[in-house]
């Protein structure tokens, strides 16, 4: 394991954590483990908060909701908010539960990794061939060079290669379930959860799920999603490629699909808090890079509020 940026204490511990809660984890590792937590006292006690802050949350959401229902349940003549500060800490135990389910399995890929960016950092790479990534926020990868390949597992994220030409051995950029094949071009892929789709900006990229493969030429976008390799789209713009210059663009989008993009860029989340308010339909270009903004303009085109949580968590309701 390598790492871009140096971890503190902290991120060491919360990295040993979830790299031993994976079956995998091997008696040498395992010997590593005990040998740095000894090391120091330091730790020690970041380990032990780690430990007992995944204690917590692993808490049954029912007994959570019960607690709060309990401790919110509202007096014979409420005030006419009454629902509102509820509705606020409902939301945030909510919120503690998934942030389990959320930053675990990313530790774990932290650990495979060779490069990674945490939430609204930007990084760029240069390969020992010459080839050039550019990662943007939240993503992991690792380098993993042969004889005849040169390979790069996108654990998460989303980067931008530049391929330094090599016809003997072909870059993949492998994504899990798909991956895409060139040998000098360059082009942006992104992964969601099992979805991958990758943009080309020169030459051609062959994408291919091991079961088909299609050619995806200069300003052209693929996805695999729903288990399946798409057609090629052609693009009008960039827009996909927009976050090379820090921006987000969107156009005619629910804003479920606005706020999962914007949250790449967070440490905390911004959630919609009703179906309806996730539905609406937005349009707008973001700064990547000042997410409070982003917050104030959903509010003032939505005519929606927000409720400010710990973790830099932000509800909008109506």
């Amino acid at each position: 394991m390598s790492d871009q940026h140096p971890r503190s204490i902290a991120d060491q511990a919360d990295a040993w954590f979830a790299r031993l809660q994976d079956a995998d984890a091997s008696d040498d590792e395992r010997r590593r483990f005990q040998a740095w937590y000894a090391a120091d006292q330091r730790h020690a006690q970041a380990y032990e908060r780690t430990r007992q802050l995944w204690s917590l949350l692993q808490l049954p959401a029912e007994r959570v909701t019960e607690r709060l229902q309990a401790e919110s349940r509202p007096a014979p003549s409420p005030p006419p908010r009454a629902a509102i500060p509820f509705r606020r800490y409902l939301a945030g135990a909510s919120a503690a539960l998934l942030m389990m389910a959320w930053l675990l399995p990313a530790r774990i890929q932290d650990w495979r990794s060779d490069y990674r960016t945490g939430p609204g950092q930007q990084t760029n790479v240069t390969l020992a061939d010459g080839s050039r990534i550019m990662l943007n926020t939240d993503t992991a990868l690792a380098i993993r060079f042969g004889a005849r390949e040169r390979r790069v597992v996108l654990l998460r994220g989303e980067a931008f290669f530049e391929v330094a030409p090599d016809p003997a051995k072909p870059f993949i950029v492998d994504g899990g379930h798909a991956e895409a094949r060139a040998v000098g071009t360059a082009y942006g892929v992104k992964k969601s959860g099992a979805d991958l789709a990758v943009t080309v900006a020169e030459g051609t990229v062959e994408v291919g799920d091991g079961v088909g493969a299609q050619a995806v030429r200069a300003m052209q976008r693929i996805e695999f999603k729903q288990g399946r390799l798409q057609a090629p789209q052609r693009l009008t713009n960039d827009d996909s490629l927009a976050w090379r210059r820090h921006q987000v663009v969107f156009q005619q989008q629910p804003l479920n699909e606005v706020l999962a993009e914007v949250n790449r860029y967070r440490a905390g989340r911004i959630v919609a808090v009703s179906g309806e308010l996730g539905g609406r339909i937005v349009s707008g270009v973001f700064n990547v890079g000042n997410s409070a903004a982003v917050v104030d303009a959903l509010q003032a085109t939505l005519n929606a509020r927000a409720a400010h949580l710990p973790g830099d968590w932000v509800l909008l309701y109506y």
